[in-house]
């Protein structure tokens, strides 16, 4: 089921102008970045409204999107300093407008993902038949730390953190496993613990959380090194037999579930960074990646490998490839777009124009369902 590799990319306009060697990065070469110029490819629009990259990367948006923030309660691990100096006279909106208008929906959907994972057996980015014939020791133990995470309160959370790190430090102890599986199911766990400490109001887990970054980069880098991204271009069509399909459906599981780990790694870092006040508002390189993901609610949501196969003949299954979702916008019905596309579509649109898409075609935004803070499950 091999798939067309994307074409090649060009030098930029800066680094053919100045007739240099340009190392390709994406969204931004590492000559464009060192000079702080904005990095243009040949026949890359540039559209800040569609890209994704340049959205996690800079989040600069425009008057139209600019809204205001009364007595909304920023979270504990936001830079104070950058708080401060977005209250200052600036044209741009401020941190708190940015938090609210892109970021706020990813974070709710962050905040549940353990909650999902022990419930559900899956987040947006992890298939819920991906462990079906077996979870590896290290999702196993990441799953029982959710569920753990779910009954923390005052009194046992030194108990239940410190349970954390011990788990936390076996898995990065360990070899990096050879198995495909292993290897996407151990880049599951560390988000969830990250997710877990980064959301956690204990200073000491916050600050464990950006030291582990680095070894989520590596696990998600070395995944990538087992996917393949659909080609928008090319219908893949089904086999005939329906024990070809099911073993098709395996391996779209497998594939989606890690093209998607791979993006949200990067995506997660960026937020984290963004509201830290640690990104430059211009392209830093570091979600160089070139992605593809499926967007399709109904092949996403399929429970064996027969209502799979309807789904992909059926319906629609955009295939939306480096952040640009213009494909998707045009054709696609609210139907169509599941929690992980609806997550990065708030990123680049901002809520209040994703909320209209969705009205227009006779369908709505959902909120994400409260997560029900650990102390309060033991409240009468």
């Amino acid at each position: 089921m091999a798939e067309s590799a994307p074409p090649r990319r060009k030098s930029c306009e800066s680094c053919k102008t100045a007739k240099r060697r340009c190392d390709l990065a994406f969204p931004a070469c590492s000559r464009c970045v060192s000079r702080n110029v904005q990095c243009v490819y040949p026949g890359r629009q540039m559209n800040a409204d569609l890209d994704l990259v340049d959205v996690l990367s800079g989040l600069e948006l425009d008057a139209s999107s600019n809204m205001g923030i009364v007595n909304m309660e920023i979270p504990s691990y936001i830079s104070q300093e950058l708080i401060l100096q977005s209250t200052g006279p600036s044209p741009s909106p401020s941190l708190p407008a940015i938090i609210a208008s892109r970021l706020q929906f990813a974070m709710d959907i962050l905040q549940a993902a353990p909650r999902m994972m022990v419930t559900q057996t899956q987040t947006p980015w992890c298939h819920s038949q991906l462990y079906r014939n077996g979870m590896p020791r290290v999702m196993q133990d990441a799953f029982a730390a959710c569920s753990l995470y779910m009954t923390k309160n005052t009194i046992n959370a030194p108990v239940i953190l410190s349970i954390f790190d011990s788990r936390v430090n076996d898995l990065i102890s360990l070899p990096t496993p050879s198995s495909p599986l292993d290897l996407l199911a151990r880049t599951h766990a560390l988000i969830l613990y990250q997710i877990m400490r980064l959301f956690d109001g204990d200073i000491r887990s916050r600050t464990a959380v950006e030291s582990l970054f680095p070894t989520l980069e590596y696990l998600a880098c070395t995944l990538m090194e087992h996917i393949y991204l659909p080609d928008p271009t090319t219908d893949t069509l089904l086999p005939s037999a329906i024990e070809s399909v099911m073993t098709f459906w395996d391996d779209w599981i497998f594939q989606e579930s890690a093209r998607r780990t791979v993006l949200l790694t990067f995506y997660f870092m960026q937020i984290y960074k963004t509201l830290q006040g640690k990104m430059p508002l211009y392209c830093d390189g570091r979600l160089g990646l070139v992605h593809a993901w499926y967007s399709s609610a109904h092949l996403w949501d399929a429970r064996d490998a027969f209502d799979f196969a309807v789904a992909w003949t059926d319906k629609p299954h955009l295939v939306v490839q480096n952040g640009d979702f213009s494909g998707l916008l045009e054709v696609a019905k609210g139907e169509d777009v599941d929690l992980f596309g609806k997550m990065l579509l708030v990123t680049v649109l901002g809520v209040e124009k994703v909320k209209a898409w969705f009205y227009e075609r006779g369908s709505d935004l959902i909120s994400i369902p409260a997560v029900t803070p650990p102390d309060a499950l033991f409240e009468i």
